[in-house]
């Protein structure tokens, strides 16, 4: 058999309708085509990026003749949309919620799957963040921030950042405060809009009639960035909306082929979704490994489509990197009185879990099947920490889903642990439980021969374990250990002879209190910590 009798002789056509707006109606009106989306009949379009919202008080236009109900802020879209110079009453539109049978689910699931391909496709995006309102002066401020930064970058393309700060006088009129309640907007925060983004050849940002441009976007919130807006100018959450979408597209642009979905996933862990479905599927068209869940079955539930996921991502990666998510996004976490039904190993992305870097251990850069997002340019780390070597794990399924048994690896035993307050990342354990010194009873807590242990040794050996002291980097630089050690001997001090001195954070001084009497090579932590 030759090599080409392999390939089907028919491929799958996809068909898309695209919308085009008519004029001279009172009301949005237009008509719906059916084209083949690679063939070349299929003219240019233009693809609508925006929020479904409330899908209560819907508008009617009307479409070939048919009365069809629209969402309220796509209504306002269409009627603003014959007042936008950059477009024609010529220009072919492909508005999801328009252009797919919401009623055909067998339709929507073929056309999901094509939804990176006609983004790709487009002419352009226009991402819709809504009607000027409250955001007044927003887009201008924006612009004003990319033009300063174009002023304050010099002919070798380093920055004069301390002219760009001058942008947070008062004198420079910019309106952070519109542009805080611009990128607080929903569009920044929900799953689809991410993939449209990323993967649209242009996108505009239209507030209102005003509009700004994704590269001029990006530059503009890096002088946010530069103007550490995060300080008394913006909130902490809408700095973050923009700055997290200039980092994934950084990614897509320079190392596309790198970006997992399950890293993906927990990126934007704290983003909106209608369908619990759409935080796997809305990724599929940007994710390196999008052949790790097949195309949506209608009948599937959210915990079908889960579960899938982790069992594809075991086989295919012969890892179980993936559980580890589970420590964030669980049941607890979605701070529901629903029922739990999936299994404690398998992560339950339902949760609302704020996006971070590296979210979980297993996030290493080396690993092909979790990864993380430090800036793109950042070196990549070539670090492998893994307990088993190159061993494949050896795990089992029960039938039903519900049980995973896998065989461990004994590194160490563990019988004693410090006592806090804390869950990861200094954040305060909200069950109020806190977290007792347990003890340990070991010999390493035991001082067997009589010899008084080196202090400088266990410090040394202290800071090392809490730095982890692992061969990685973070971002361009090495870990820096013997550094580390010099701040932490500091907090120590400082703990010691000054207890509530706010230079040192909460957190540590409430680790330090309560694990002074914690037994190493036979003293307490907080005698090691005085001979300093």
């Amino acid at each position: 058999m030759h090599m080409a009798d392999t390939k089907p002789l028919y491929a799958p056509l996809s068909t898309i309708r695209l919308f085009r707006p008519s004029n001279g109606s009172s009301k949005p009106a237009g008509e719906l085509v059916a084209f083949a989306l690679d063939s070349t009949s299929c003219p240019p379009f233009v693809a609508l990026s925006y929020t479904w919202g409330q899908t209560m008080d819907p508008k009617s236009i009307n479409i070939n003749g048919h009365r069809f109900e629209v969402l309220a802020d796509l209504y306002r879209f269409l009627n603003i949309l014959p007042q936008l110079k950059d477009f024609s009453a010529q220009t072919w539109w492909w508005i999801d919620s328009i252009c797919i049978n919401q009623a055909d689910e067998k339709e929507k699931s073929e056309q999901m799957a094509i939804m990176g391909r006609i983004y790709e496709k487009a002419s352009k995006t226009v991402a819709w963040l809504g009607e000027e309102g409250d955001c007044g002066g927003a887009v201008d401020g924006l612009r004003r921030l990319c033009k300063e930064m174009d002023k304050a970058t010099r002919k070798d393309n380093s920055m004069d950042k301390e002219k760009l700060r001058e942008m947070r006088g008062e004198k420079k009129r910019i309106n952070w405060k519109a542009i805080e309640r611009l990128l607080l907007r929903p569009w920044w925060r929900r799953v689809w809009t991410l993939q449209e983004f990323l993967i649209s050849n242009r996108v505009s940002f239209f507030c209102g009639k005003k509009s700004i441009s994704r590269r001029d976007f990006q530059d503009a919130i890096f002088a946010t960035w530069v103007c550490k807006v995060w300080d008394g100018l913006m909130d902490t959450k809408a700095f973050y909306a923009g700055w997290n979408r200039r980092r994934m597209n950084q990614w897509y642009s320079q190392r596309p082929h790198e970006m997992s979905l399950v890293a993906m996933m927990a990126y934007v862990g704290d983003s909106g979704a209608t369908d619990e479905r759409d935080r796997v599927y809305s990724l599929l068209g940007v994710a390196k490994d999008s052949d790790l869940i097949g195309t949506l079955d209608p009948k599937s539930t959210v915990d079908d489509v889960y579960s899938e996921l982790v069992r594809s991502f075991i086989a295919k990666y012969k890892s179980l990197d993936i559980i580890c998510y589970a420590h964030l996004f669980n049941y607890p976490a979605r701070k529901s009185k629903d029922n739990k039904i999936l299994p404690s190993w398998i992560p339950d992305w339902t949760a609302s879990v704020a996006g971070k870097v590296i979210p979980v251990m297993a996030c290493q850069g080396s690993s092909p099947g979790t990864g993380n997002f430090r800036p793109a340019w950042v070196t990549k780390s070539e670090a492998i920490y893994k307990a088993s070597g190159n061993k494949s794990p050896r795990y089992s399924i029960s039938k039903d889903a519900r049980v995973l048994t896998c065989t461990g690896v004994v590194l160490d035993k563990i019988d004693g642990l410090g006592g806090s307050k804390y869950e990861d990342a200094g954040e305060i354990n909200e069950t109020k439980n806190e977290l007792p010194l347990e003890q340990s009873t070991s010999d390493h807590s035991i001082q067997l021969d009589g010899k008084a242990p080196s202090t400088s040794g266990l410090m040394k050996t202290i800071s090392r374990c809490l730095a982890l002291d692992r061969k990685d980097r973070y971002l361009a630089e090495q870990l820096a250990p013997g550094l580390f050690r010099k701040d932490f001997e500091i907090f120590c001090k400082v703990s010691l002879e000054h207890g509530a001195d706010e230079r040192i954070p909460t957190y540590f001084r409430e680790w330090f209190e309560r694990n002074k009497l914690l037994l190493l090579r036979g003293r307490t932590w907080r005698s090691i910590a005085e001979m300093r």
